[in-house]
């Protein structure tokens, strides 16, 4: 067993995640801010309810995102106050890597001066409990509207791309996407069409670690590579079925998927305060801001369950409904290549499945993927009962979370193609192989297939491992993942049982999504039970993407 918070304790005393960082410093101003901008705590950002009053449409979509929800997330809270703790405050407002975290989730909080210095792991608390309400509200809408381009002075890369690479004013005028904002009474609005490109996007959806990658010998290590590969890839340019370039908020501001990207409606951008009338219409970006992330609270503000009700241009009001919807417009199944008809003496059952990412402008899992679970459940059964499955869940205790017997539920319980033994004092990690551990880099076909990415540490003898701690990490294995637009062929060689075939042979299968392996829920709620519980893992639900079933013929021949 390694020593995993010497390990995490070292490389943060070293400078692990100093350069890049967008979580400023300690008490200043926001990192990056440019020429003429005080990088002196005297700024402060609006209240979104302030915003309310003339913006009610925009107002109540971002009341109910995760964006709203960054600074509330009790997993994030829960991890960042883990890792404080382990790194002796490497992440806290006075450590080697100040503000890392609370800087992308909770922006004005850093640059107000309102994060907690690290005196010891007994007193530790979690960030949000030291914010202003403005803070607590995640990236609000000041944060966004503050936003006047890029930082390429202090990007890891002098790019403006990733760990919140933002030149924030919140003294400026308000930045936005109209050419010719309306005058009023409340602020000044101009016009910047740097809120409308890709680029706005990454500046906060790529994450890169200052420390090398082992593997790929690139100077940092992308926990999260979210634009890096949109930026690369078909969406970027016109190959891809759109015919033209497809950026960020074409997807998760618009109607799509009810409608294609890009697909705005009319709608005010605001209403008078006093007598409620609106302006005249214009093109209304959704800030709902549809992704796959999944709130885990049971909290009003953020409609995670089932909900009919729907916005004025029928678009779901609920985070499941939108999320489900956005899954099952991303990828295609099909067991194009199955043989209609199979020998009864035949040894194996050849099956092939095609999983194709078809709808999303990267990856897919993206984003913190290397959390994010992809895989795919197949069933095998004919007349005498199931001949193989793969991918499929089993009820089971935990007790170590409160969960003395099985619970009749599905969702919470962990695939079985490894286990994870974790050290809840140093979060470090032994793996072992389960029994649905895919075997196909060994010549059988067969095994769980995830595309789910992976945090790789590089042993002595040069083999590799995965770990659940991304700060253990020699390489961020971002390969695993479906790329845009290229069918990937998943064989299997399913055994024929002893007892032989039994009339025909039925094949199911599901494509399915999970924000958080639940092993690592657990952890958290081992180590921070005040932040989450077994309650918390109930809440991680499972959303299929897609399914297909097929019959296959089975002769005398």
């Amino acid at each position: 067993m390694h020593d995993g918070s010497t390990a995490i304790l070292g490389v943060l005393a070293s400078g692990f995640l100093i350069a890049g960082c967008g979580g400023g410093g300690g008490g200043g101003a926001p990192a990056g801010a440019g020429p003429g901008v005080s990088r002196t705590p005297d700024h402060r950002f609006v209240d979104p309810a302030q915003c309310q009053q003339c913006h009610p449409m925009q107002y109540q979509e971002w009341e109910g995102s995760v964006m709203h929800y960054g600074a509330a997330s009790p997993v994030f809270n829960a991890f960042e106050l883990t890792i404080n703790k382990l790194s002796l405050g490497g992440v806290a407002a006075n450590g080697a890597s100040a503000n890392f975290c609370i800087g992308c989730h909770a922006p004005p909080a850093p640059s107000q001066g309102e994060t907690q210095a690290f005196v010891d792991a007994l007193t530790a608390r979690p960030s949000v409990e030291s914010l202003s309400e403005v803070s607590k509200q995640g990236v609000s809408c000041d944060v966004c509207h503050s936003a006047t381009g890029p930082d390429l002075r202090d990007s890891l890369l002098g790019d403006g791309i990733a760990n919140r690479a933002l030149v924030l004013d919140p003294d400026a005028p308000k930045q936005g996407p109209l050419a010719n904002p309306a005058a009023n009474d409340f602020h000044e609005g101009s016009f910047n069409p740097y809120l409308t490109s890709s680029e706005f996007c990454g500046s906060c959806h790529d994450v890169r670690l200052p420390k090398p990658d082992v593997l790929t010998g690139e100077p940092f290590q992308r926990l999260e590579n979210l634009f890096s590969e949109w930026q690369s890839g078909p969406y970027n340019t016109v190959n891809n079925p759109h015919g033209r370039v497809v950026s960020c908020q074409d997807c998760h501001m618009s109607l799509y998927p009810q409608q294609p990207p890009g697909t705005y409606p009319q709608a005010p951008a605001a209403v008078d305060p006093d007598t409620g009338a609106p302006l005249a219409p214009r093109r209304h970006a959704l800030h709902a801001f549809t992704a796959v992330s999944t709130p885990l609270v049971d909290d009003p503000r953020f409609p995670n369950g089932d909900t009919p009700d729907r916005d004025g241009f029928g678009y779901p009001l609920g985070q499941e409904q939108r999320r489900r919807q956005l899954l099952e417009a991303t990828c295609e199944v099909s067991l194009r290549g199955t043989p209609r008809s199979l020998g009864a003496a035949a040894a194996v059952i050849p099956i092939a499945v095609t999983v194709t990412n078809v709808g999303a402008g990267h990856r897919v899992p993206s984003g913190f993927s290397q959390e994010r679970q992809v895989w795919l459940e197949v069933v095998v059964r004919d007349d005498g009962g199931v001949i193989y499955e793969s991918g499929v869940l089993h009820d089971t205790a935990h007790p170590e979370t409160g969960e003395t017997a099985p619970d009749g539920l599905l969702d919470d319980e962990d695939l079985e193609d490894r286990h994870f033994a974790i050290d809840l004092d140093t979060f470090d990690t032994h793996v072992s192989e389960g029994p649905d551990a895919d075997q196909r880099g060994r010549g059988v076909n067969l095994g769980l297939a995830s595309f789910q990415n992976r945090f790789v540490r590089v042993l002595a003898d040069g083999t590799q491992e995965p770990v659940l701690n991304p700060m253990l990490a020699d390489h961020m294995d971002n390969s695993r993942s479906l790329e845009m637009l290229t069918p990937r062929v998943i064989p299997y060689d399913v055994p024929v049982p002893g007892r032989g075939l039994v009339g025909d042979v039925k094949v199911s299968l599901r494509l399915r999504y999970r924000a958080f392996p639940p092993e690592f829920l657990r952890f958290l709620a081992q180590r921070e039970p005040g932040l989450v519980s077994e309650a918390t893992v109930d809440r991680n639900r499972i959303v299929d993407m897609a399914a297909e079933a097929r019959t296959i013929r089975v002769t005398d021949n």
